[in-house]
């Protein structure tokens, strides 16, 4: 699920962890726009149920 809220100004983008119920389909995405059409290009080419996890940034630093 996919949230409504918007970064903040000066805030970093947030990253998204696209997983699929159905398989091992598992993607890392920038922003809420990008985890949607990853996600909806899975769902098309296999049907399966998708879910698009925010990353805490603590969790997404290097």
């Amino acid at each position: 699920m996919l949230t409504n809220r918007t970064p903040s100004d000066g805030a970093t983008t947030q990253r998204f962890l696209v997983t699929c119920d159905g398989c091992s389909f598992e993607r890392t995405a920038d922003g809420r726009e990008n985890a949607a059409a990853i996600g909806n290009d899975h769902r098309q080419q296999t049907r399966h149920d998708v879910v698009a996890l925010e990353v805490p940034p603590s969790l997404g630093d290097d």
